[in-house]
């Protein structure tokens, strides 16, 4: 970069502040909704219906101030989790609040 004189600036001169690197840890769901949601899913994957390798899903995301709210989560396998759900959450997140609200009204 070169200033209106046309003389390159050496900016190893100036003294720039160190930004501090903010590590921003996510909030753990309680065992109560974990505990809520499980039973509500009735132990299994809401979308193939495999009891085994269970995860909580949130459906609408943690940065939104619903966290710790059973009625933004649901019961996925591991598989339909990570290689399903997050690869087209587009997709799935419809279809996965019809399910939540079908398991509201029970």
């Amino acid at each position: 970069m070169t200033c209106r004189s046309n003389k390159k600036i050496d900016y190893s001169l100036f003294k720039f502040p160190k930004t501090p690197k903010v590590k921003k840890e996510r909030e753990k769901t309680s065992e109560a909704t974990y505990n809520e949601t499980f039973r509500a899913c009735k132990g299994k994957c809401q979308l193939c219906g495999t009891k085994k390798d269970l995860e909580l899903h949130h459906i609408r995301g943690r940065g939104r101030g619903l966290t710790d709210n059973p009625q933004n989560c649901i019961m996925l396998c591991d598989n339909c989790h990570d290689n399903v759900v997050h690869k087209n959450q587009k997709k799935y997140r419809p279809i996965l609040l019809e399910k939540r609200k079908k398991l509201n009204s029970k």
